[in-house]
């Protein structure tokens, strides 16, 4: 391997972040599935499979829709949406999913164990668990499995051991590092699958290789529609499904590249923008931008999208942060469920509460922007499942 950060990359490094900080018990298994990884990355078979499983399972290539009413209603530039709702599943999560579990079925392990912050993660993991014929454990936050209801009751129509974590707060911080103990112990059999672009490595290589594709298709659709984009903006957590948007835009002649955390608002200071706000540090066994206090205490995250809801982020985002390849902001809570909400009233379209971050961005800077210019924005899942969570909203479509 010739290329110096290809090499880095592949052996867990983006620059200076990255890494795998984790107990000794657990590096060796880590090691065995990177060496996994580099096999069927160099393996043409493997490719075959997952192209295959892709197209005749999940539903790729999504589709790239012009958000038509809602430019009209907004004035400026033209939006468009590359549609991670319409997959199987309802989100970009089943992407990630097959690609670790074909790894797992390589490795020829016989079980699945991940986490989940709102379910979606769990469902893929499920979906693909059973077609493979592989058992599959998920953990989740138990105040988040009765919150989530719709999904807890689809992990257990596939088989899903649900695991409920004890924990106080919002997120998969908790549930993650439970399910990370588990492994420790049941490695031997069991495959290690996370939700989370903030990981150890190699994770956040497989899931950014995994979801690299929504942004490869995405920039092959625009090509097909002519079309330049001025911008192309995503939500971002821990940042997994903006990687995979991102990484094929990043051109020198590509678009500016933005990625929105949630910035609470006006009635909290907490917030879920680690690449705004953060610093850097160790957490969750990789090497990133950090929600941290002076004392280097880890600071308690906060999104109205439980999927928006992590301290830090991959360390892929903290790379391109340092280098100015992609900007990062922070947008208002209420400003995201009015996006949201608006996206369905005026296109029809349930997209996720993370997706109102990036498309209240998107809706802001539109107005700004001639009406032959572009803007891309992803929608990362369905909202369909928290329809029913939704704040009481006044006639006139606030929030009450």
């Amino acid at each position: 391997m010739n290329d110096p950060i290809e090499y880095a990359e592949q052996r867990g490094r983006f620059g200076s972040f990255g890494g795998r900080y984790v107990p000794e018990p657990l590096w060796t298994p880590f090691e065995a599935v990177a060496q996994a990884y580099r096999d069927a990355m160099d393996d043409e078979d493997y490719h075959r499979r997952e192209g295959r499983w892709r197209q005749s399972r999940l539903g790729r290539p999504t589709p790239l829709t012009h958000l038509g009413a809602l430019s009209s209603e907004i004035g400026g530039a033209q939006l468009w949406a590359k549609r991670e709702d319409l997959l199987d599943g309802g989100t970009f999560c089943i992407t990630s999913a097959l690609t670790q579990a074909l790894i797992a079925e390589r490795m020829e392990k016989s079980r699945l164990l991940g986490e989940s912050a709102t379910g979606d993660f769990g469902v893929a993991l499920g979906s693909v668990g059973a077609a493979l014929g592989l058992d599959v454990t998920v953990f989740m936050r138990r105040a988040a499995i009765e919150q989530e209801r719709l999904n807890a009751a689809r992990m257990r129509r596939l088989g899903v051991e649900l695991v409920a974590v004890d924990a106080a707060g919002r997120g998969r911080s908790q549930a993650m590092a439970e399910a990370l103990r588990s492994y420790s112990i049941s490695w031997d059999e069991t495959f290690y699958a996370t939700s989370s672009l903030a990981s150890p490595a190699p994770y956040p290589q497989m899931v950014g290789r995994a979801l690299s594709v929504i942004g490869e298709e995405c920039k092959e659709q625009l090509r097909d529609e002519n079309i330049e984009v001025e911008y192309a903006i995503a939500p971002v957590g821990s940042g997994s499904f903006a990687a995979g948007l991102f990484e094929a835009l990043l051109d020198d002649e590509g678009p500016q590249i933005i990625g929105a955390q949630a910035g609470g608002g006006p009635e909290t200071t907490r917030n879920s923008a680690s690449l705004v706000r953060g610093r850097p540090g160790v957490y969750l066994g990789t090497h990133s931008l950090v929600l941290q206090d002076d004392e280097g205490q880890i600071l308690a995250a906060h999104a109205e999208a439980p999927g928006l809801v992590m301290p830090v982020a991959g360390p892929q985002h903290a790379r391109w942060l340092q280098e100015g390849r992609v900007h990062y902001v922070m947008v208002d809570d209420a400003d995201a469920l009015q996006a949201q909400r608006r996206l369905a009233r005026t296109e029809g379209i349930f997209a996720s509460r993370e997706t109102g971050y990036g498309l209240a961005y998107a809706l802001k800077l539109a107005p700004t922007l001639r009406s032959d210019q572009h803007i891309l924005v992803g929608i990362s899942g369905t909202g369909i499942r928290g329809l029913g969570q939704d704040d009481e909203e006044t006639d006139e479509g606030g929030i009450a």
